[in-house]
């Protein structure tokens, strides 16, 4: 499921230590009342933005947010990725302190050896020594205390995701292969089909009251395949091809890629036991039903396999924790200064 909350938060602490902008830092020297040259007559004045079930949200956090990262921890819901950076922050920490609400009434906790164990183990993964990462902290304005407590928040979120949304996460094989396919563009390639055809022939001299009839049939074909008739009797009946009456239209085994393009595409997206609408050809009319769809499956997909998994399960989660918020923030009593926003977008022009 890719590296937990913790991790990615350290990893952008020091990426903004490695690389520290002129604006980030005197975002810091606002946010934490440090007078420069520049800015000795600026003193910080707070105020409230926004109110979480009775849990403040003030400027000074917005704005500590913006300036020293990570502008999103959780999910900007529902701002968007062209929205202000403080209204992205803002509503950021909204969602942020829902779930940290919740995990208190679940009782979710890191005691402080716990998270020293935790940081310990990170600070080993990449041969970072504790003296390292706290002359990186001095540098970012932070100190190791507040570091931690960071760290225990991070870890408490991945506790309640795991609580709360990993038993509804279900991602199967054939998840994984048809993520695959859609990010590798191999799906012509990798999927096997039996399929089974009916066909209305129309002959190349066929009158005009004989082509409407034949397109008036093949709907009337689609109707009663809709209305529940299996489709090996629908070709029984209907179909225009005496082998396919024999044999309820199966086909051989066949490759989506080697299928024409007009037939590709009606079939491409429909799972087993399920048919397509008429297709018109010059030839006449066609419906076509999955009765099995394999993955061929080849190498490259058998070397990504695990990183496709992990990749899908936390593009899954996102999608859980997204519902979550969106289902919670309809529950709580969410209460937004009326000129936040207004100032948000001010400071940002």
């Amino acid at each position: 499921m890719g590296r937990n909350g913790s991790e990615q938060y350290t990893d952008q602490v020091i990426s903004n230590i490695l690389r520290p902008s002129f604006g980030a830092l005197i975002g810091l020297w606002i946010s934490f009342g440090i007078s420069t040259p520049l800015l000795a007559a600026e003193q910080l004045i707070d105020r409230l933005l926004a109110e979480v079930n009775g849990e403040a949200i003030t400027y000074s956090q917005v704005q500590t947010k913006v300036s020293k990262g990570p502008l999103i921890e959780v999910s900007p819901y529902p701002a968007l990725e062209s929205d202000p950076q403080e209204r992205i922050a803002l509503q950021d920490l909204i969602n942020k302190t829902m779930i940290m609400q919740k995990a208190d009434e679940l009782d979710l906790e890191v005691s402080d050896s716990e998270l020293q164990e935790e940081i310990n183990k990170f600070l080993q993964r990449r041969q970072m020594t504790k003296e390292a990462l706290m002359e990186a902290l001095a540098q970012q304005g932070m100190s190791y205390e507040q570091y931690k407590e960071d760290f225990r928040t991070q870890s408490i979120i991945q506790m309640f995701q795991g609580r709360e949304l990993l038993p509804q996460l279900k991602v199967t094989d054939r998840d994984v292969q048809l993520y695959y396919l859609r990010n590798s563009g191999s799906l012509g390639e990798n999927i096997k089909l039996s399929l089974k055809q009916l066909d209305v022939s129309i002959p190349s001299d066929a009158v005009p009251a004989v082509k409407e009839g034949k397109k008036q049939l093949i709907e009337k074909v689609y109707q009663e395949l809709e209305g529940g008739m299996p489709f090996d009797q629908a070709v029984k009946i209907y179909s225009d091809n005496e082998s396919a009456r024999e044999n309820g239209g199966a086909m051989p085994q066949i490759f989506l890629k080697d299928l024409a393009p007009m037939f590709q595409n009606s079939i491409k997206d429909l799972e087993e036991g399920r048919y397509t609408r008429p297709i018109e050809t010059p030839g006449g009319y066609f419906i076509f039903y999955v009765e099995k769809r394999e993955f061929a499956g080849n190498d490259d997909y058998q070397k990504k396999k695990p990183q496709l998994e992990a990749a899908l399960k936390q593009e899954e989660m996102g999608k859980l924790l997204q519902k979550w918020i969106e289902s919670q923030r309809r529950r709580s009593n969410i209460k937004i200064k009326d000129d936040a926003v207004g100032k948000e977008k001010a400071a940002a022009s």
